[in-house]
Parts: C-alpha cells; sequence; structure tokens
C-alpha cells in the first residue's frame, strides 16, 4: 500500500511545467482633457479673481472719520442708565472714540450727581488707604 508522501511523490512527478502566453503589448494613449472640464477651470478661476478684486476694492474704499469729534461728543455722554443689553453696548462701543475709552467709561461711570457736605465717596476712601501684607 502507497502511504501519502509515495502519493504525493507520484503526483510531483506528474507534473510539467507550461510555457507562459506572451506578454499583451502596453498601449500608450494620450488622453485629451475634455472641453467641459477645461471651461470650468477657466471659470473657477475668472469668480476666484472677480471675488479677490471686489474684497480689495471694497477696502480701499473705506471712509475714515477723524476722532476729534468724537472724543467731544463722547466726553458730554455718559455712560447708559438703563440696564446694559447687547444693543445698548453695540451703540454705546460704536459711538466711543476707541474700545478701551468705552469700557472705562462703562466700568467706571463718571459721577454725575456731586456729593453733599459731609459725604464722601467710598472708592475715594479706599483709594487713600494703604494697606500692608
Amino acid at each position: 500500500m502507497q502511504t501519502p508522501d509515495d502519493q504525493f511523490e507520484g503526483y510531483l512527478k506528474r507534473f510539467h511545467p507550461i510555457a507562459p502566453d506572451p506578454i499583451p503589448p502596453v498601449r500608450v494613449v494620450c488622453a485629451s482633457r475634455r472641453p467641459l472640464s477645461h471651461w470650468a477651470g477657466i471659470v473657477a478661476v475668472a469668480a476666484i479673481v472677480v471675488i479677490g478684486m471686489t474684497i480689495v476694492h471694497l477696502r480701499d474704499n473705506r471712509v475714515v472719520v477723524p476722532n476729534t469729534d468724537l472724543h467731544a461728543v463722547f466726553a458730554e455722554r455718559h455712560a447708559p442708565s438703563d440696564p446694559l443689553t447687547v444693543r445698548s453696548a453695540n451703540a454705546w462701543l460704536a459711538t466711543a472714540p476707541s474700545f478701551k475709552a468705552a469700557v472705562d467709561e462703562l466700568a467706571f461711570p463718571s459721577q454725575t450727581t456731586p456729593l453733599s457736605q459731609g459725604k464722601q465717596s467710598v472708592v475715594t476712601v479706599l483709594s487713600k488707604e494703604k494697606i500692608r501684607l
């Protein structure tokens, strides 16, 4: 009786390699661009140029308002006495000569009514006091 090794050896002896088929020739074809994609690229570049020129044009047409008049108007105004809302804060910032001036005026409103005689402001008293740590 044949062992599995003998059977395998017999199978390998029957093996005869076959010659491979020749390699098919490679065709090189230059694919031309589709006319639609060519025009789409031109339109995209033109759109970018138009948008860029519009942005530059809008930046050049800005009007600069001198701050001298705003300082005078802002100095006469006082911080809004109404509750501070987004709308009132935006309006306040729009008329302020600078962001710092607007925030300073909102944080430390100017005192509109003078103190009666014999009374002192808490801020004045505390600013004079020297604290040692």
